[in-house]
């Protein structure tokens, strides 16, 4: 698998709570493949560990040479009853709490929600830089 690179996309989108705007923003990013021993589980690196993670958040075009996992969202994780709408959650990289909507989106203090934890998290990160 050496010298494989992988195109994959980061649904970065969200909706302005209260106006009813809704920005549409899909990020292009490379993943170059690597053995376990060389990867950092880091952007731009893949391996067979990190595969099932990345997965959750981003779409892989084809051929992926890894197994393909299920894709789990938030309002999976509402309807299993692990969240509920109006819990906050800290992001592990930022001193921002994102509050969980009732469409099963991730709401930043700035009134942004985003459906994709990745990109919300993202986000939540440049807002806490400014």
């Amino acid at each position: 698998m050496d010298n494989i690179v992988l195109t994959a996309r980061l649904d970065e989108s969200y909706a302005i709570i209260g106006t009813g705007e809704y920005v549409r923003r899909m990020r292009k990013v490379l993943f170059k493949v690597v053995s376990v021993d060389d990867c950092d589980h880091g952007d731009g690196r893949i391996c067979t560990e990190c595969a099932p993670s990345w997965q959750l958040d981003y779409e892989f075009d084809e051929p992926f040479p890894f197994e393909r996992v299920r894709r789990v969202t938030v309002c999976d994780l509402i309807d299993a009853g692990k969240i509920r709408v109006g819990d906050t959650v800290a992001s592990p990289d930022s001193d921002v709490t994102v509050l969980i909507t009732a469409c099963g989106g991730l709401m930043l203090p700035d009134g942004r929600v985003f459906a994709n934890p990745s990109a919300a998290a993202n986000a939540a990160r440049v807002h806490s830089a400014d």
